[in-house]
């Protein structure tokens, strides 16, 4: 009985000439839900640089508004920018394929979601007067791409492959 020769690679097993297996690729919704997250976090983190140097330095263009706007503006800029570290931890933990994190997306752009329609009420009933002067028109007007972005993360999360890819 003759012995084998080694295998040239020890760490490669028989059978598999080039290579060992590659990990399986990230399916195409869990993707774009992660590339979502990275475009809300550069979003909210824009508008913050925007916002708050500007309630800071007491624009001249806050003086056409409420005393409560400027403060409800600095609070909306605060919580995107901690929105903006939540969701990117939140989208770097999912490449890593971690159910805890993919878990964390739903609750984290559900309640996102709450404090950004909040917010947007707040703000509109602090900054439209109850009956405008006659002969002046007020126009207001709100973005909804802080609903309709997390709406798409948790659907694009709630897949049957994206919980497979996240349970390792």
């Amino acid at each position: 009985m003759t012995v084998p020769p080694p295998h040239p690679n020890p760490y490669l097993p028989p059978g598999h000439p080039y290579g060992p297996p590659r990990p399986p690729r990230m399916p195409g919704l869990t993707t774009t839900a992660v590339v979502l997250l990275w475009v809300m976090v550069a979003i909210s983190t824009f508008s913050a640089l925007l916002t708050l140097p500007m309630v800071v330095s007491e624009s001249p263009m806050l003086d056409m508004l409420p005393p409560d706007a400027a403060l409800l503006m600095s609070i909306g800029a605060v919580q995107g920018v901690a929105w903006a570290g939540l969701r990117a931890c939140i989208a770097v933990k999912i490449v890593q394929r971690s159910s805890t994190a993919r878990s964390a997306a739903f609750i984290a752009e559900g309640v996102g979601m709450a404090c950004q329609l909040v917010l947007a009420v707040l703000l509109f009933n602090t900054v439209m007067p109850a009956a405008p002067p006659e002969g002046m028109s007020v126009r207001y007007n709100f973005d909804c791409t802080g609903l309709v972005l997390p709406i798409l993360v948790i659907c694009f999360l709630s897949t049957a492959r994206s919980r497979w890819w996240c349970d390792r």
